[in-house]
């Protein structure tokens, strides 16, 4: 990245910030750099009356904010607006905000700042605290102060396959949580979380009014897809032939029909694996495409774990998907290539949509449980299922206490045998917590909790990897106008005994093609998955020669190597341990990337970027804002 460095005293002095320029400037109490190398987007830098301020920010509700700002008909910048806002009224409407933002706004006179995440950490902001500094910057790595890495934070990725809120992987390097406030007060940061999930109240009455919840839900969808489209040639999506990636193409789409948007996307990009059973899904996609007359581009067969073309890099935070990074270099090395900058995804449907059966509990809790037989023996039927099974897992053991719970509850993807008991004790909550989190929440509230937690999970993991470095990530379905209706819906709008997810499908009527809409289930991906081990064994064995999650207590090398050499046998009972390996050859590819042990050295610098080609593939771009108080 390209950088620049300037300073000056006391008020910060006004300098043009515009978009593919980097900017920095210092004031007594405060220095700020951004630096970027691409050529688009708003500044990452603004000032006004004494006040500074630095991030990225993309608002859904410009309108709102800039009348709380008092600055409309004023050409500024999202960020720009976001700083008069704080400038005016402190953090009091922080919270009224939406859109994907992370940014620090620093009154230079008072010495105290207010920094802010968006509902789901789609923009990250990271924060460390040393020798008197408090130091800010949109990615981890730039504030660590050594290579040293956090044990809790890689023991969570590998035991619960999430990161834990509020650290990096860096050691003391933290990040400010999704939906989180934080004010910089007397040289200290004090965090709160200003929006949760939980917070969501379940609306009975929707189950009265369908028809006017799916049009409220139609509406919805249509507005944060209007909202998340750039002109011209810019915006793309992914399309694969599920609910979700093809509903966000077809809104799109829709919208550019009605005249409601100059244009639609630019183009689409599927992923497409022949290697497993019913696994190319084109005849899904290719219904969307043909819909709307849309260009779609083809990833067919992209090589899984590691390409020779594109060899692996690092990202500023380890990721478990580490496995499809090849396809992801082809997806943006295309939509670059083409003039593509934004990229549209389905991210979060399954979650915000989702339902279970843990209503059972909520009505037998509340003395229906006749009523809830009946409901369960005909969903058991329509979906031809055992009703005891049902009714024995969703009607009696979450009524049960916690302790026998424990015993009764199995978890079908439990971690693997390699990873040391220690470290999963002392900071791993593991797998099986999350099983059981699934039937925790109060009487009569099993089932709304079941629907947060999985909401709650998407806090703060939807940062693209690789995919964010090139392209800025947008995701319609995290709307949090839309997330908060779908919470607030009872589980008869949610889903119905022949359709999951009924009211999403409802309200894409007429909009997404049938072949789409209608279909049920997607298929099994685990034979691609197992297949991609066998496929890449020679250069994935070189990961566990000497491992470095070994050196942290995190794993069992032995135990690791006899895991790999079992995958050799596909059998049906073994599957779901084949694929637990997946998170840790990810970290231990990520950590041995960094470290310039893997791929061997001589082949490949250890954050050696997707370089150009003779076809002219784009460079990965990034843009990076630090600010130091």
């Amino acid at each position: 990245s390209r950088t620049s460095a300037g300073r000056a005293a006391g008020t910060p002095r006004a300098r043009a910030c515009r978009s593919g320029s980097p900017g920095s400037f210092a004031t007594a109490t405060a220095a700020v750099l951004t630096a970027w190398d691409d050529p688009y987007g708003d500044p990452l830098l603004a000032e006004h009356g004494g006040h500074l301020a630095a991030g990225t920010v993309r608002l859904d509700n410009r309108g709102e904010v800039e009348r709380w700002a008092e600055c409309r008909g004023e050409e500024l910048s999202d960020l720009g607006v976001v700083l008069r806002l704080v400038a005016l009224h402190g953090a009091r409407y922080v919270p009224r905000i939406l859109g994907d933002f992370a940014f620090v706004v620093w009154d230079t006179a008072s010495r105290t700042g207010v920094a802010a995440t968006d509902a789901f950490a789609v923009r990250p902001l990271y924060y460390s605290e040393r020798s008197g500094l408090i130091a800010w910057s949109s990615r981890a790595e730039p504030l660590a102060a050594s290579e040293r890495y956090e044990p809790r934070y890689l023991a969570e990725l590998l035991t619960s396959y999430t990161a834990p809120a509020g650290l990096s992987v860096y050691v003391g390097v933290h990040a400010l949580p999704a939906a989180s406030l934080a004010k910089v007060e007397r040289g200290a940061v004090r965090i709160q979380r200003y929006w949760s999930p939980a917070d969501v109240e379940v609306q009975p009455a929707w189950s009265e009014r369908e028809a006017e919840a799916i049009d409220t839900c139609r509406a919805l969808l249509l507005e944060s897809t209007r909202i998340r489209l750039a002109g011209g040639q810019e915006t793309w999506a992914q399309l694969s032939g599920g609910l979700d990636s093809s509903s966000v193409v077809s809104l799109a789409g829709w919208l550019a029909d009605q005249g409601n948007v100059p244009r639609s996307l630019a183009g689409t990009v599927t992923y497409v694996d022949r290697q497993g059973t019913q696994t190319d899904e084109r005849e899904y996609s290719d219904a969307v495409v043909r819909r709307y007359g849309l260009t779609n581009v083809p990833i067919v067969d992209p090589p899984m774990w590691y390409d020779e073309t594109y060899p692996p890099v690092a990202p500023d935070q380890p990721g478990l998907d580490f496995h499809v990074q090849p396809r992801e270099q082809r997806l943006c090395r295309a939509v670059r290539a083409a003039g593509g900058r934004v990229l549209l995804t389905g991210y979060g449907g399954d979650e915000v949509f989702a339902s279970n059966f843990l209503w059972c509990a909520d009505s037998i809790a509340e003395g229906r449980g006749m009523r809830a037989l009946r409901e369960i023996a005909h969903l058991a039927a329509a979906r031809r299922v055992s009703f005891w099974e049902l009714a024995y897992r969703n009607g009696l053991i979450p009524l049960l206490p916690g302790a026998i719970r424990a015993q009764l509850i199995h978890d079908d993807s439990p971690p693997g045998s390699w990873l040391d008991p220690l470290a999963v004790r002392r900071y791993g909550s593991g797998r099986r917590a999350a099983v059981l989190r699934r039937s925790m929440g109060r009487l009569g509230r099993k089932h709304q909790y079941a629907i947060v937690n999985g909401v709650q999970t998407l806090q703060g993991v939807v940062h693209g990897g690789i995919l964010s470095d090139a392209l800025e990530l947008r995701h319609p379905l995290l709307y949090r106008p839309l997330v908060e209706f779908a919470l607030s819906l009872p589980h008869q709008v949610r889903a119905k005994p022949h359709a999951r997810r009924w009211i999403l499908r409802q309200a894409m009527r007429g909009v997404l093609p049938d072949k789409v809409r209608a279909r049920v289930g997607k298929p099994d991906t685990s034979d691609v998955l197992v297949w991609s081990l066998e496929n890449s064994r020679a250069r994935l064995g070189g990961l566990l020669e000497q491992p470095l999650l070994a050196d942290m207590g995190l794993i069992d090398p032995p135990k690791l190597r006899a895991a790999f050499d079992g995958t050799r046998v596909a059998e049906a009972n073994t599957l779901a341990r084949h694929i637990a390996l997946f998170p840790t050859l990810a970290i231990e590819a990520w950590l041995q990337i960094r470290s310039g042990r893997w791929p061997p050295p001589g082949r490949l610098s250890c954050n050696r970027r997707i370089g150009r080609d003779s076809a002219g593939a784009v460079e990965v771009q990034s843009r990076m804002v630090k600010v130091v108080q």
